[in-house]
């Protein structure tokens, strides 16, 4: 797969000449699940040529406008995430149900501290997008390629077979779960960068991925957490919804009730 197309000579007349310079392949960051968090955003290290992101740029963080400019400027490549539509057209998110009470408080408040632009930029996001850099091919969905903005599926490559012959590219890149992953079949992937801003993989670091000349790492950070923290406490939201969202953020995890555990496993099959 991924096998570079050659450029016909013109009219067949001349030999084909060889590249004077190589083709340059950029050093590509790919995150995730940023959730109104700028303060892990703007802590991302630079050491990319292009920044692509999977959705869910807002919602239960506290600076969901920062974080859509950031985005809105800096991004080469950015898909809806199933937060960005529930904010946009003011609809359930869908989330899993440990999260439910959140999502509809924080949803209000991110809605009253957006521009109409900002509204407009998230309801324009398209669900998915296919690209190519030099010899590779790439698809970029929030959740799933049959379910781009809601199914959760976990790091089981016998889920993924099925999604990763239907979009054909060397490289699938998803979010949503908040767990990072990395998953080899025969000549494909599919990765899971993390969440940038609530991470869920029992630390509090920032997830994310690069990927260079056909390879991907995943990653992680430490930023001012408590920064966050702070300004989640200061949003207009119930005290619980407060604290709930506070012990995500400092410890990367969220207890599973039988409930939420059923609705995850059911939502994967």
């Amino acid at each position: 797969m991924g096998t570079p197309c050659k450029t016909a000579n013109d009219r067949g007349l001349m030999k084909p000449q060889a590249r004077s310079t190589p083709v340059e392949i950029p050093r590509i960051a790919i995150i995730s699940d940023i959730h109104g968090n700028f303060e892990a955003l703007k802590a991302l290290p630079n050491h990319y040529d292009e920044l692509w992101v999977l959705g869910d740029l807002v919602n239960y963080g506290p600076q969901p406008a920062e974080v859509i400019e950031f985005v809105r400027k800096r991004a080469t490549l950015v898909v809806r995430g199933n937060h960005d539509d529930a904010v946009a057209f003011d609809r359930d998110p869908q989330c899993s149900s440990a999260f439910e009470q959140a999502a509809k408080e924080t949803r209000r408040y991110t809605a009253s501290v957006l521009t109409d632009k900002q509204r407009g930029y998230l309801a324009d996001l398209p669900h998915f997008r296919w690209v190519r850099r030099g010899r590779w091919t790439f698809y970029l969905c929030h959740a799933m390629p049959s379910d781009p903005l809601h199914r959760y599926c976990d790091a089981d490559m016998r889920k993924w077979r099925k999604e990763l012959a239907t979009v054909g590219t060397d490289f699938l890149f998803v979010g949503h779960t908040h767990l990072q992953f990395s998953l080899h079949n025969n000549d494909q992937w599919v990765v899971n960068p993390g969440s940038l801003g609530q991470p869920k993989m029992g630390t509090p670091r920032a997830g994310y991925a690069i990927w260079e000349n056909g390879s991907v790492r995943l990653k992680s950070y430490e930023y001012p957490v408590q920064k966050t923290v702070a300004r989640v406490r200061s949003m207009p939201v119930t005290i619980p919804t407060k604290e709930f969202l506070a012990r995500v953020l400092r410890s990367g995890a969220v207890h599973k009730s039988k409930k939420e555990a059923r609705h995850v496993e059911n939502r994967s099959a």
